[in-house]
């Protein structure tokens, strides 16, 4: 059960980083896009290696190769989240933008 929550919570920090790492690379700018989320997972996964290199040399912690693909993994599932998040969004808004036609009542007005 230790493990189940410790390799979760991998995932959960990781997914969360990627999602702030996007907003942070979109600035101002709106929406989504696939440069930025590849940058957003390159980052979050140069962090997550390089938090597993910091691990070999503290006595009390053990680094994992596989603790760093689970947290990319964590960031390339958030970035998934988000661009079906956004394009459900832009679908949505194209829907509510068409014109409706009209019906037979109005064009007898």
């Amino acid at each position: 059960m230790h493990a189940i929550i410790r390799k979760t919570a991998h995932l959960t920090e990781y997914f969360i980083f990627s999602i702030f790492l996007m907003r942070g690379l979109r600035g101002q700018e709106r929406g989504w896009k696939m440069r930025r989320a590849i940058w957003a997972v390159v980052l979050a996964a140069g962090y997550a290696s390089l938090d597993e290199f910091h691990q070999s040399f503290v006595p009390s912690r053990t680094a994992s190769p596989w603790d760093a693909m689970l947290d990319t993994v964590g960031a390339s599932v958030a970035q998934v989240v988000l661009w079906l998040w956004h394009f459900s969004r832009v679908r949505e808004a194209s829907a509510n933008a068409t014109p409706k036609t009209e019906s037979r009542a109005d064009h007898a007005k």
